[in-house]
């Protein structure tokens, strides 16, 4: 009961002291007026075994992390074989095509071909009345001027094993792609919409090379620079039912739309841009179906399906997805001991809490639980690896098996003829004579 009442009496003093520095509500949230600055700061403390409790509780969250990081370890070992196998397999099998000709002799062989990707049709954002002409990709990008809540957070350890915790809120005005949620927000007053009527999307066209058609996944992994839309924008393309319009003044703004006052944003104001992209040459592996393609499942479970920009030949594919996977299998090696150091520090943490009851001490068994859940957590991914290593290749994993079988016979060898010299010369002489005879 102690803890709560002095974390309710610290709440209570915070805000009686910056009550005064919360701005009055309007329509759509302050605006940044009145005289008032934007920030509040919330003092809170938290007494030693309400501390010591959460730290216990947090231990199942560390055994969740620790156990969890051995089948994410395992498995992104297996993951990376299988992708090697699969591109080896690949460099064996892949079929070079003309991408101008279909040849039904291909169907489902893995392929490799270059060409020029075009758009077959025009683009529409009927939302927005924006028509482009032959292009791969319209892009809709909306922001919307909205409030933003920053916390800066500052802890410090008291006598006794407690923790004073000072959070500063400040309050500013940005551009979101997203919504931002002010219900949430420390404190009242600063109210943003609480809906998008529209949101950021992209319009993809039909995209043909030569007598083959792009399936959608494929022309989405397309990384085609900008391009220009074609388009003189003016207010009148914009449909009556558009909703911003029906609310909001509308102007043109660079490529695309204001709706609002552009030389005094308030929250609420909507900016639209728009941006398109033209085809180029790609060069793609993966299995032919028909006149399109999908992905090529090797021996090995592995998919081969792979777009570049440019003109590549098969090799040079192979080599980039190659380097793809090997910079896959360190980023998920650190990331799999990452959580088990994780786990085992959280798992460890109750003895830091339990010394903070004097704070230098505490200090100090932190940071030495960081080091042996460093230690402990890197020596055990690595046993994980490398045993999962050994495990997915089974060549190397019977030539250890048999190689670990001849050393133990030798050695088991070794002791036993050990043994019997060692009970013959313990032996009386007559009877190591009689032995012999």
């Amino acid at each position: 009961m102690g803890d709560e009442e002095e974390v309710y009496a610290e709440e209570v003093y915070a805000e009686e002291v910056y009550a005064e520095e919360v701005p009055p509500e309007s329509a759509y949230g302050n605006e940044g007026g009145y005289g008032y600055d934007n920030t509040y700061t919330e003092v809170t403390h938290e007494g030693y075994f309400s501390k010591l409790g959460n730290s216990f509780a947090g231990i199942c969250c560390g055994i969740v992390l620790f156990i969890g990081a051995f089948p994410l370890l395992w498995w992104n070992e297996g993951r990376a074989v299988d992708m090697y196998q699969a591109i080896n397999e690949g460099r064996k099998i892949v079929v070079e095509v003309n991408s101008t000709v279909v040849d039904p002799t291909n169907e489902g062989k893995l392929v490799h071909l270059s060409g020029l990707a075009e758009p077959t049709q025009n683009l529409t954002d009927s939302a927005f009345g924006v028509d482009v002409t032959m292009k791969i990709k319209l892009s809709r990008d909306v922001e919307l001027y909205q409030w933003v809540e920053n916390v800066k957070t500052a802890k410090k350890d008291t006598v006794g094993g407690g923790t004073t915790t000072s959070k500063q809120y400040s309050y500013s005005k940005q551009w979101r792609e997203y919504l931002v949620d002010s219900s949430r927000f420390s404190k009242p007053g600063y109210n943003n919409p609480t809906s998008m009527p529209y949101t950021s999307k992209d319009f993809y066209s039909d995209v043909i090379i030569g007598a083959f058609s792009l399936p959608q996944t494929l022309v989405t992994a397309m990384s085609v620079g900008s391009t220009s839309l074609g388009v003189t924008f003016n207010t009148s393309m914009i449909p009556a039912y558009n909703t911003l319009a029906q609310s909001k003044p509308e102007s043109v703004y660079g490529e695309g739309f204001y709706f609002g006052t552009p030389s005094s944003p308030q929250v609420g104001d909507t900016r639209v841009s728009f941006d398109a992209s033209s085809g180029g040459v790609v060069s793609i592996i993966a299995k032919q179906t028909g006149n399109t393609f999908m992905p090529y499942e090797a021996k090995s479970g592995a998919e081969l399906y792979r777009l570049s920009m440019g003109t590549l030949n098969p090799e040079e594919m192979f080599e980039d997805a190659k380097a793809e996977n090997k910079t896959v299998t360190w980023i998920l090696r650190f990331v799999g001991a990452l959580v088990m150091i994780m786990g085992i520090s959280t798992i460890l943490q109750p003895l830091a809490v339990a010394a903070d009851i004097i704070p230098c001490v505490g200090d100090c068994i932190g940071a030495g639980i960081g080091i042996v859940a460093t230690l402990i957590g890197l020596f055990l991914s690595l046993v994980v690896i490398g045993i999962a290593w050994v495990a997915n290749r089974p060549i190397i994993l019977g030539v250890a098996v048999g190689g670990t079988a001849l050393v133990g016979l030798l050695v088991f060898n070794g002791f036993r003829r050990k043994s019997v010299r060692s009970r013959n010369l313990d032996m009386p002489p007559e009877k190591n004579e009689l032995q012999l005879e």
